[in-house]
């Protein structure tokens, strides 16, 4: 009887007669799974020689056999980088899991943007502060308002343009005598601010509390017109209501309508952009409003009849 022989290795017989295990997901892997060398015959410590846990073994190296073709290995991995850009765009196609994709992709954005956005916002604050502070308490000889003389004042402001630069004015004097600092914790980031003037109207005139917007209007107007006409500390704003007037409040006074967003914007205009911290905005000397042509400004009913008559 003649002896069999054989061309190949036990381990290549057990792959390609179907003795196999991969727990790989992708083609690729799978045919590197079929076609690598490992020594799986070597005895475990349990003893256990066969079974599917036999096949999982795999603590010895890993060599390619005689039958590995390069060719196939790519056609292989080609065909798995299309299954996953097959899947990729099924996800996308599917409103449901876009909108899950960009929801976790401006989440990781956000989060990688945080801790930069807040580093650059405090340095810019810091710096903001130590341009409109360089003066660190204000000084004024007027004595802190009363919260009758206030109310007073707010009720009387719509009288005049003087009533509305004297409420200003208050409100500009009783800045001198709250605490409206920055506080700071142990690593010197800006944490907050003191109460101030918000405080003060809570405490002390709480039904002021909530027109709290329109008396910042009304100390902001205060705060141009001592720029405009050059009002240094301790001198209040009251004193430029003493005849005889300056020229500056002479020219506000002299309209007599006492409609604040006309004067905010009188005594705007009159602020010079070096005495203002922030950048002040270009003024072009045309004016930002374009000539307007012969057609602009009319309906088209207009602009038919016209075609019409001609």
């Amino acid at each position: 009887m003649a002896k069999r022989t054989y061309g190949h290795s036990a381990y290549w017989y057990a792959y390609h007669c179907g003795w196999t295990y991969s727990e790989a997901r992708t083609l690729a892997g799978k045919y590197l799974d079929q076609h690598s060398y490992r020594p799986r015959m070597r005895e475990r410590a349990d003893g256990e020689w066969h079974g599917r846990d036999w096949f999982r073994w795999r603590e010895s190296e890993k060599r390619l056999d005689s039958t590995f073709n390069p060719y196939l290995f790519c056609a292989c991995a080609m065909v798995d980088i299309g299954v996953e850009i097959r899947d990729q765009m099924r996800k996308l196609a599917d409103p449901a899991e876009r909108d899950r994709m960009k929801r976790e992709l401006m989440r990781d954005l956000r989060a990688l943007r945080r801790p930069f956005y807040y580093a650059r916002e405090t340095e810019r604050r810091r710096q903001l502060a130590a341009e409109r502070r360089k003066i660190l308490r204000r000084a004024t000889t007027a004595p802190i308002p009363t919260p009758k003389t206030l109310l007073a004042a707010w009720n009387a402001r719509k009288d005049s343009r003087e009533a509305m630069i004297r409420l200003g004015g208050l409100l500009d004097d009783l800045a001198c005598h709250v605490d409206s600092c920055l506080r700071f914790d142990e690593r010197g980031d800006i944490v907050g601010r003191n109460a101030g003037i918000r405080g003060w109207l809570e405490d002390n005139l709480p039904e002021l509390s909530p027109k709290y917007k329109t008396l910042m209007r009304y100390k902001a107007m205060a705060m141009r017109l001592r720029q405009a006409t050059d009002t240094k500390d301790p001198t209040p704003t009251s004193a430029l209501l003493v005849e005889p007037h300056c020229e500056v409040v002479s020219s506000l006074l002299a309209d007599p309508e006492p409609v604040f967003s006309r004067l905010f914007a009188a005594v705007d205009r009159l602020v010079s952009a070096e005495h203002v911290f922030l950048d002040a905005p270009k003024k072009f000397p045309g004016g930002r409003r374009r000539k307007m042509s012969a057609t602009a400004g009319k309906s088209a009913r207009t602009l038919a009849k016209d075609k019409g008559d001609g």
